[in-house]
């Protein structure tokens, strides 16, 4: 049995474990909210965008909407940090099912680009062919860079014909405070989705005129294509990992409360039985004492 000493120890500790754990449960929360609110403040964003998309598509039909590459890309949007359950290993066996349903050209090969060394690691133990990875972003701050990163990227794929389809796989927020995976083709862009955008009711009168040329407008437009999609793609995982983390914090705060429980009934029991026990030492010698007082 452990002693007094052993279990006085164990109980503290147990209580500096659970301050951490809310404290990590507070942040979770606060960090949901804030990612949530950047969501939803990109929808409005979003909305001029698609404006100037609905402008230039009844002006033109791009060549450029059509593929035009070699290889089919799927990036996996993942966390660096842990203590959020499964929310990586879950993604994995999602994104894969989803790629063998995808339907591209048998011949073309599938390349993973993955965010987030959690799920990095997946992918580099994975029989895939994984060539490109990204530091998962800690902060809004960051998304704004990790996107410039990405976009980058795509565009020299594109320039050197090595991509000819980019799909994302990440969490999104679900029902009751969850997550779920999301699998979404972002390129080549959608014709039906051009022509939704072209056919789309006009606020005004009279279509803006182009101030540039149609090229240079076009390469703008797709740039923030990708912009509001990477940014929307990150943002929700982010929720999604905050959430993970919320969770996995909740039950283990729950764990630290019945072992705390476990721990100082024991503590007491133990307490109890050590006082019990000095209490016969001294009735054993108080009688002790006695007989030998009778006997002389």
């Amino acid at each position: 049995m452990p002693t007094l000493e052993t279990l006085n120890r164990r109980i503290r500790t147990a209580h500096d474990l659970l301050g951490v754990v809310k404290t990590m449960k507070s942040l979770a929360a606060v960090n949901i909210r804030q990612f949530e609110r950047a969501v939803a403040s990109l929808e409005q964003y979003r909305h001029v965008v698609d404006m100037g998309w609905t402008v230039f598509l009844r002006m033109e039909r791009p060549t450029l909407l059509q593929p035009r590459n070699e290889a089919d890309v799927c990036l996996v949007v993942g966390s660096d940090q842990g203590m959020c359950g499964p929310f990586n290993e879950s993604l994995w066996p999602f994104a894969l099912e989803r790629v063998a349903a995808a339907e591209t050209d048998g011949e073309r090969q599938w390349i993973y680009w993955s965010v987030g060394e959690k799920v990095g690691a997946i992918l580099s133990d994975a029989d895939v062919v994984h060539e490109v990875h990204f530091a998962a972003p800690g902060s809004l701050n960051a998304v704004n860079q990790r996107i410039g990163e990405l976009i980058l990227t795509i565009e020299r794929w594109r320039s050197e014909k090595r991509m000819e389809t980019l799909s994302i796989c990440h969490h999104v927020l679900g029902d009751r405070s969850g997550y779920t995976p999301v699998f979404q083709r972002i390129l080549p862009l959608d014709p039906a989705w051009a022509e939704e955008r072209r056919r789309a009711p006009w606020p005004g009168r009279c279509l803006p005129m182009l101030g540039a040329s149609r090229a240079t407008t076009f390469a703008h437009l797709f740039r923030q294509y990708l912009f509001i999609s990477l940014y929307r793609a990150l943002a929700q995982s982010l929720a999604s990992e905050n959430a993970a983390r919320l969770m996995a914090m909740q039950a283990a705060e729950k764990n630290i409360l019945e072992t705390l429980d476990n721990l100082q009934a024991l503590f007491r029991e133990e307490r109890q039985a050590a006082i019990t026990a000095e209490l016969l030492d001294i009735v054993s010698g108080f009688e002790a004492l006695g007989g030998e007082s009778s006997i002389g």
